[in-house]
């Protein structure tokens, strides 16, 4: 039979490499049970996958008679364990598709929108939110996402569809939206807050309905003087 000790080991160490980085450090009330475990799952599926096929080429290089335990290992090879990979991983991924720095590691194309939001000098609205910290975190996908489950999804398709022009190289800088921002991923936060309730103009009789109902859009006045964005991207 093939040793396999000091390879598993190696696994072992590795998957532990992996668990302990899986998790960034944060705050006790931010901690993720679905996104901690999913990333350890991830890591020891990927070493155990690894011992897996190595223990299969082992068998079939040897030759003999495939038998029923030489079968279980190979369907686990390369069925089982990647399968559950596949489904952990994503998982994950579209957990951490949320963060701010997966929208800037498309450099070519988010980048520079990610360093105005970040720029403590910058007087558009994301960076007016980002370093007033009105948005703990995700700010990216805080405001591009409407809301309820079908905002989450509409959010998840389209950032797909992001992620597939980016890297086919068919998108178009400028980036633009799709349609116009909706006023529902601003009142969705604001709507009702003490801040918001201040300003004589959100609750006049006039205004109000049509800021609820779409007409009248809440960057008339907020994109008037800080654009959302205020920076220059050139194709």
């Amino acid at each position: 039979m093939l040793r396999l000790s000091p390879i598993l080991r190696l696994c072992v160490a590795w998957g532990s490499v992996l668990t302990a980085r899986a998790q960034e450090a944060g705050h006790a009330f931010q901690f993720d049970p679905v996104e901690h475990y999913a990333a350890r799952v991830v890591a020891w599926l990927f070493a155990l996958g690894i011992v897996l096929v190595l223990a299969a080429m082992a068998a079939v290089l040897r030759r003999r008679p495939i038998g029923g335990s030489t079968r279980v290992l190979l369907v686990s090879a390369v069925v089982v364990v990647p399968f559950f990979s596949l489904a952990t991983g994503m998982l994950l991924v579209f957990q951490r598709a949320e963060r701010v720095e997966f929208c800037g590691s498309c450099h070519g194309a988010m980048k520079a929108y990610v360093d105005d939001m970040k720029n403590a000098r910058s007087e558009g609205l994301a960076a007016l939110h980002f370093k007033n910290r009105y948005i703990h975190s995700n700010q990216c996908y805080e405001c591009h996402t409407s809301y309820g489950l079908f905002g989450t999804v509409e959010a998840k398709m389209a950032g797909t569809i992001d992620v597939y022009r980016y890297y086919t190289r068919t998108y178009q800088l400028p980036i633009k939206m799709r349609q116009k921002y909706p006023n529902g991923d601003c009142l969705k936060c604001h709507a009702d807050s003490a801040r918001w309730l201040a300003r004589e103009i959100h609750t006049s009789p006039k205004v109000q309905p049509g800021l609820f109902s779409g007409k009248i859009s809440c960057m008339v006045c907020h994109a008037a003087k800080n654009p959302a964005h205020p920076i220059e991207v050139r194709s």
